[in-house]
């Protein structure tokens, strides 16, 4: 995910209604427990690969009609103490009115969320984390852009439980798309083309 700008001032604090009436960005905030944390800029390298794996899973989410693929959306944890706006989602037919026509915002847990870490990425793999999995997010995939490395974690009684480690040069299989290939190679090439 685009992650939190690091700054020096405090943090405004306020309810989840007043942060509703905050105006769309840029630039956007993500909503922590009353904390309102502005996003940085996403980089290019970090643009080109979600929207590789963007296209990737609409293609084949929308061959299978599987759901709906969705990237950088609000979405309106269950727990209503956090709004995220992580990099790709998915919702499953069964979920899929999480999403709202009236505001066109995701309403509830998806089954996938996709963070694609930046310059603070202890934030997607500790706070985030944990937050997808206490808001029930069956599955959560962090990808490392400099890498171009994927973890894919799988929600269990016990917690997240990581059940594939891939690098630039391997392909992956998520468990929650069988059939779906994925060459991480692609995505080098379309990140280092320009």
């Amino acid at each position: 995910m685009t992650t939190a700008v690091q700054t020096h001032l405090t943090v405004p604090r306020m309810t989840l209604a007043e942060f509703l009436t905050l105006p769309e960005g840029p630039p956007n905030f993500e909503f922590e427990k009353g904390a309102v944390v502005p996003m940085a800029s996403p980089t290019s390298r970090h643009q080109d690969v979600i929207f590789e794996l963007t296209r990737i899973l609409k293609d084949f989410t929308r061959q299978h009609t599987l759901g709906y693929v969705f990237m950088g959306i609000d979405v309106f944890l269950p727990d209503e103490q956090h709004v995220y706006i992580p990099d790709l989602g998915f919702l499953s037919n069964a979920k899929r009115d999480h999403h709202s026509a009236d505001d066109g915002k995701i309403h509830g847990g998806p089954d996938l969320v996709v963070e694609v870490t930046s310059s603070d990425p202890d934030r997607d793999r500790v706070e985030k984390f944990r937050v997808y999995f206490d808001n029930a997010v069956p599955w959560y995939w962090i990808v490392d852009p400099d890498h171009l490395a994927i973890e894919e974690y799988r929600a269990t009684p016990e917690g997240y439980v990581r059940t594939a480690s891939i690098m630039s040069n391997e392909e992956f299989r998520p468990k929650l798309f069988a059939g779906l290939v994925i060459k991480l190679s692609e995505l080098v090439v379309a990140t280092t083309t320009k």
